[in-house]
């Protein structure tokens, strides 16, 4: 089974979007991910204490910092006949600090709701996780023994005692942290775009396998999809399909036969191509729990398409309308999508169904 832990300094960046890495839609999918039970997020009791004070502190925070830039905008000379310009900007940092503010504050309750639902494991702050966060720091038995940061040996210890009460054989930790120069080691040299780190051992010897990420981006890479695919390379074959369609274009002839029938040969070649180098390349190298996890999730689609089109209310609009609830994707491509994205599909048709069952109950009640 795979474990997720994500500190508090993740969901500040989910709430924040200040930075790439840690966007909304990422947080939607490990939402995803979580309800369908793809992964198990456990989250310490310490981390929900810093969530609190971090959105405590927020509007005041906030403030200080738009202060500090309109600070630096107010006493930059600038050419008199621009200075509406820069009354401007200011008018506008102002309206763009409220709405920060109101944005950190719509993610926090979403952050927080997760967080508290019956999906995620808490783990308690116990007064014995307490004594032994202190004795862990008096042993010295973190990566930097130097360091008084309670709140780290804190976790440590949290996710300690979680594992150690829980029953699984071979159990997965992937952890999310951005603070990796207090958990990690980083096994890259010099200056490199793709740093690589790796749970600092005296860390690691207490607790299972586990996995370093600095953000839910690279946490999320097992999630891939055709969709985020680089174009597939043109050769001889998509070459002639594109030229066709080319000249169709130049033609300003959009509205022939021979038109849409280019279109769709593009198309079609492009989704095999993606197909192809998603079962190739990236199938092949995921976890066989999610692999197992997607082909579940496969089949039940497909059973929840026949039913619904078994289903006697169904006519040529609910075909019409299916594109919507499964998220405007290729029948055909579906196979290849995220595994988030497989489970709200699931999901969605379940309720597509349900609907189309009441309907059909009602003609026959009638």
């Amino acid at each position: 089974m795979y474990y997720a832990f994500i500190d508090a300094n993740i969901f500040v960046r989910v709430m924040s979007q200040g930075k790439p890495g840690c966007e909304s839609e990422l947080f939607d999918n490990l939402r995803t991910l979580v309800g369908g039970k793809a992964l198990s997020l456990i989250i310490p009791e310490i981390v929900k204490f810093e969530l609190e004070r971090h959105i405590r502190d927020l509007p005041l925070t906030v403030r200080q910092h738009f202060g500090d830039l309109k600070r630096v905008i107010s006493t930059t000379s600038v050419w008199s006949e621009i200075q509406d310009a820069k009354e401007s900007l200011l008018t506008e940092l102002d309206t763009l600090r409220d709405e920060k503010i109101e944005s950190w504050q719509k993610l926090h309750q979403e952050v927080t709701t997760f967080l508290e639902s019956d999906k995620v494991a808490s783990i308690p702050f116990t007064p014995e996780i307490m004594c032994r966060t202190r004795a862990r720091i008096m042993r010295g038995a973190m990566p930097n023994p130097s360091s008084r940061r309670d709140q780290d040996a804190a976790i440590i210890e949290s996710l300690v005692t979680y594992f150690s009460q829980i029953i699984d054989s071979e159990p997965i930790l992937f952890f999310c942290s951005e603070n990796h120069t207090d958990f990690a080691l980083e096994l890259t040299e010099g200056k490199t775009k793709d740093r690589t780190f790796v749970l600092h051992p005296v860390l690691a010897a207490d607790l299972p396998k586990s996995h370093f990420f600095t953000s839910l981006d690279e946490l999320l890479r097992f999630d891939q999809g055709y969709e985020s695919l680089p174009p597939p390379p043109q050769d001889a074959e998509m070459s002639r399909a594109i030229a066709r369609l080319e000249h169709f274009e130049i033609e300003n002839d959009y509205e022939s036969d021979q038109y849409f029938d280019a279109w769709g040969q593009v198309q079609t070649l492009h989704d095999e191509r993606l197909s192809q180098i998603f079962a190739n390349q990236v199938l092949p190298k995921l976890p066989e729990e999610f692999r197992q996890k997607r082909q579940c999730s496969i089949e039940m689609i497909q059973h929840l398409l026949a039913e619904c089109r078994g289903c006697k209310s169904w006519d040529d609009r609910s075909e019409y309308k299916l594109s919507q609830w499964i998220e405007y994707l290729p029948e055909h491509m579906i196979p290849y999508t995220s595994l988030s994205k497989l489970l709200r599909i699931e999901e969605s048709l379940m309720r597509y169904l349900s609907i189309h069952r009441e309907m059909d109950s009602n003609r026959t009640d009638r």
